[in-house]
């Protein structure tokens, strides 16, 4: 045998059945530990106190009533194998002792002593080659479930198709992307959807890659017509096999749909036709000129990550994204550049911290890409990865300044150099320092350094990035200001309030104090909300686990044990009614004690007339978050299962 030591106990009102039994088994078994039971009570109470490998009932319990007692056998371990030594009168309940767990029977008749270790050897084995096939069957079903799911929920269709390109296999993308139903799309041949202008072209690709058994169709863009008579711009990426000896071709792939990102291409085209003419105000060529060089440097970056990871192509959309929408108040800032009463118009909870990051990120092309071509070297230090600082203002706006700031740095330093954030608090303010060991300024200019329209950069600059940037910070109740030395570089300071820190404090005043502890995972793709509910929930003693990414905290489920798992409902790939389900069809496939699951949504939805329980939900929180009706939860989950 290749498991350990085998462990059987013997039920038999009959001791001297136990003292033949057991000789029986220990002189023709080498490695077994036997245990001796005489009544159906006691039997019951070892089996629930230990762990037994085989339960051999003996003739003598039959006057007993043997049915009763295996059904509550069943009742205290349902999974352990069971072998009965029955006399002739008793092969009428056979049939009901299998049913009720009973693997195997030994007539008590001439030499049935000898014919008994074998059989309780082979029972032994079967179990143990059934428990383990059982446990790889449950690990496929696991794994099938994960992995279904994450092609379902890819936004990019992915799909097989023969030779002909008679689609074979689809997911539920076609929905969104080809606007028709995943029954429809499965047998639809992809030539069809190809807009009838692009066809003859596509057609005539494709069929010559495949002459000459290419084995990859990479970045193919053409035009379909939907199932709705709308029409897209898609991407082909693909792989295809030739079988030896077989005409059959094998094509599977992605097809991405990147109309939007032709309207922003389309969009850039223009922007970039503008500022080829030129603008008739340097105020508006200067702020158009920052965030058009932030536009179409990740439009490059766009360009060369098309056949690179997805994630990353969505990082570059996204920036772009952010880039055009910044565009749309760059008028209203320029009428504003020269107002410095406080306003809080606009302005909301932001993050400075944040802000920075993305300020980097946007300035990336010109320190990274651009400078590397050149061979200059930009170092970025920020020291503000570990810090959370909060003030009132307009984001966009707020990132604006760091913008300029840094691209001033960047012109300082035209042979390469460093970029230092760092940042110091007191009760009420943040100073946030950025610093560049650049040129420096020239005493004679510091106090013209926030004037309209002063540059030393020549006619290309308008000289608004300062002034502007001067006016933002002074209207959000902050002060800007710099340090410098002429050839050793420039520090400018901004002086800002933060924000909530009396309603942040009074919260904390009124939370409830709970000894319970739980084990809580919590998915939730925001980080500042993440981040929030981590602290809290951890101050209340519980053991916080978390995962900004649906798919890494569903992994995380898969592989550890928690007492409830929160989860954001609006998150990308993976919403919150999908995490829910899956979590309770895993839980039904380890036949485990089904885990709650808190859902978080900022939506406004309808609990009473929708049946969230049905989706896997178990309670349903609406943002902002009562963190003392989810301690109440917390509590009361923790408790239930206490009680079980």
């Amino acid at each position: 045998m290749n498991f350990c030591r085998l462990c059987v106990l013997i039920v038999d009102g009959n001791k001297d059945h136990h003292i033949l039994l057991r000789k029986s088994l220990t002189d023709a078994i080498k490695d077994v530990d036997i245990h001796l039971s005489d009544t159906g009570d006691d039997c019951i109470c070892k089996l629930s106190q230990g762990r037994y490998d085989l339960l051999l009932i003996g003739s003598g319990l039959f006057d007993r009533g043997v049915l009763d007692f295996l059904h509550k056998v069943e009742e205290v371990n349902h999974h352990l194998p069971i072998l009965m030594i029955m006399n002739s009168e008793d092969k009428n309940i056979v049939e009901e002792a299998m049913e009720l767990g009973v693997l195997g029977f030994v007539n008590k008749s001439e030499g049935y002593l000898k014919r008994l270790p074998p059989l309780v050897l082979k029972i032994s084995k079967e179990y143990h080659l059934r428990r383990d096939a059982e446990l790889i069957e449950r690990k496929l079903k696991e794994s099938e479930l994960r992995y279904q799911m994450l092609i379902e929920d890819i936004v990019d269709v992915v799909f097989s198709a023969d030779k002909e390109l008679n689609i074979l296999s689809i997911n539920l993308a076609c929905q969104r992307v080809f606007e028709c139903s995943k029954e429809n799309a499965l047998g639809l041949n992809l030539y069809e959807l190809v807009l009838e202008e692009d066809r003859e072209k596509i057609v005539d690709c494709l069929r010559g890659a495949f002459a000459s058994k290419r084995e990859f169709i990479e970045g193919l863009e053409f035009r379909i017509r939907t199932g709705n008579g709308n029409i897209k711009h898609v991407e082909l990426n693909a792989t295809v096999s030739y079988p030896e000896n077989d005409d059959t071709v094998l094509t599977e792939g992605v097809i991405r749909d990147i109309t939007e990102r032709k309207k922003i291409e389309q969009k850039l085209f223009q922007i970039d036709k503008l500022n080829a003419l030129g603008l008739q105000s340097s105020g508006i060529a200067h702020e158009f000129n920052n965030v058009l060089g932030i536009i179409l440097g990740y439009l490059d970056i766009l360009k060369l990550r098309l056949e690179g990871s997805n994630q990353q192509v969505m990082d570059s959309i996204n920036i772009i994204d952010k880039a055009a929408r910044d565009g749309a108040i760059i008028v209203d800032k320029i009428q504003q550049f020269s107002k410095t009463k406080l306003s809080y118009s606009g302005a909301k909870q932001t993050d400075i911290v944040k802000i920075v990051h993305e300020a980097i990120e946007f300035t990336m092309p010109r320190w990274k890409r651009e400078a590397q071509t050149q061979g200059i070297e930009y170092i970025i230090k920020n020291g503000l990865n570990n810090l959370r600082l909060n003030v009132r203002s307009n984001p966009t706006e707020l990132r604006e300044v760091f913008v300029n700031i840094i691209n001033n740095s960047l012109d300082a330093m035209p042979d390469g150099g460093t970029i230092e954030f760092s940042a110091t608090t007191d009760v009420e303010s943040v100073v946030l320092s950025i610093s560049d060991d650049g040129v420096g300024i020239e005493e004679e200019i510091k106090d013209k350094i926030f004037d309209p329209f002063f540059t030393t950069k020549g006619v290309k600059r308008s000289g608004l990035g300062m002034s502007v940037s001067y006016s933002i910070i002074t209207r959000y109740g902050g002060v800007l200001s710099f340090s410098s030395r002429y050839g050793k570089g420039t520090t400018v300071h901004i002086k800002m309030p933060l924000y909530s820190l009396e309603i942040i404090k009074g919260e904390k005043d009124r939370e409830s104090i709970s000894d319970r502890k739980a084990k809580i995972l919590i998915i939730e793709d925001e980080e500042v909300i993440l981040e929030m509910m981590k602290i809290i929930l951890e101050g209340k003693g519980h053991k916080v686990f978390i995962s900004k990414d649906a798919s890494v905290g569903l992994e995380m489920y898969e592989n550890h044990q928690y007492d409830v798992v929160l989860c954001d409902l609006a998150m990308p790939k993976v919403n919150g009614w999908k995490v829910a389900n899956f979590i309770k069809n895993l839980d039904a496939i380890r036949k485990a004690i089904k885990t709650p699951v808190i859902l978080i949504t900022g939506y406004e939805l309808d609990t009473e007339s929708l049946d969230y329980k049905k989706e896997g939900v178990d309670f349903v929180l609406q943002k902002p978050i009562e963190f003392k009706e989810l301690e109440r939860i917390i509590n009361d989950i923790v408790a239930a299962t206490d009680r079980k």
